[in-house]
């Protein structure tokens, strides 16, 4: 009998691991890179202040984010004012001889948060163009001016970013906001509008 020597040998091997790629599970999960990434982020955003039924707040914001990686960032700060807008209930409260209960209304606060960058996504924009964006969670705090007092405040949100171009994003916020001292908790809704270069 004769032997068949190492081109067999070699034919043998190859097939053996041939048989094993392809009996081998596929990743559990398949990642593109990102198209966007981001080191530093400058933000100026419009928004409101909702919940006050006698005067509501437009709002002014600008913050600094430092982006660490594609999941963690750190909002350095986030500066906000707002404007009172008067609605017209204090107006028929008045018609009926009616004054509202004075309370404290937020003129400005300055934030700090973590951020964290769970999902990233990319679409197709009528069938077109590939739009990308993120979703954001957001936890900290600051520090408010109120119009009687001064207090420290902790904010909780959720954020959804789409980008325009490499360079620019358009960004939506909703944050609650809790002022607080040692006699009273003062809750505010911001939402805001926004563009980050």
């Amino acid at each position: 009998m004769r032997n068949p020597g190492w081109p067999a040998t070699l034919a043998t091997l190859a097939l053996g691991a041939a048989s094993a790629r392809a009996e081998a599970p596929l990743p559990a999960r398949a990642v593109q890179n990102r198209a966007h990434t981001q080191t530093h982020e400058f933000t100026v955003a419009v928004g409101t202040l909702p919940l006050d039924a006698f005067r509501k707040g437009l709002t002014l914001s600008g913050g600094y984010t430092l982006h660490f990686s594609d999941r963690w960032a750190w909002e350095a700060v986030q500066y906000t004012y707002s404007y009172p807008i008067s609605t017209d209930l204090e107006d028929e409260l008045r018609a009926y001889d009616l004054r509202p209960t004075p309370f404290e209304r937020l003129e400005s606060y300055v934030a700090t948060n973590v951020v964290l960058k769970p999902l990233y996504f990319k679409g197709a924009w009528f069938n077109e163009h590939l739009t990308y964006g993120e979703l954001l969670l957001l936890a900290g705090g600051g520090y408010g001016w109120l119009t009687r007092t001064q207090r420290p405040m902790v904010d909780v949100g959720v954020a959804t970013r789409v980008y325009a171009t490499d360079w620019v994003s358009l960004r939506l916020d909703v944050r609650g906001l809790s002022f607080f001292n040692a006699d009273d908790l003062h809750n505010e809704l911001w939402i805001g509008l926004g563009a980050s270069l």
